[in-house]
């Protein structure tokens, strides 16, 4: 898992969230009958938290490697 490689570098505080993202990936990638969670598609609530953790492990990583959102955009 990709998490194992960058765990020395980064915090990933909230495993449950990453696992359900992992499964949220895999799903889409690969549908199933349920829809893209184990439990069907995502709430908003859950494609909220989705979308800030994702957001934090990009300002973390951006900020190991010196690059910010408008360095991406050009």
């Amino acid at each position: 898992m990709l998490k194992d490689k960058v765990e020395k570098y980064i915090h990933i505080d909230n495993e449950d969230l990453l696992e359900d993202l992992n499964a949220l990936y895999i799903d889409s990638r690969y549908p199933g009958d349920m829809g893209l969670l184990p439990s069907g598609k995502p709430t908003q609530q859950e494609a909220k938290e989705f979308y800030d953790f994702a957001k934090q492990i990009f300002n973390e990583v951006g900020e190991l490697l010196d690059v910010t959102i408008e360095d991406i955009r050009k």
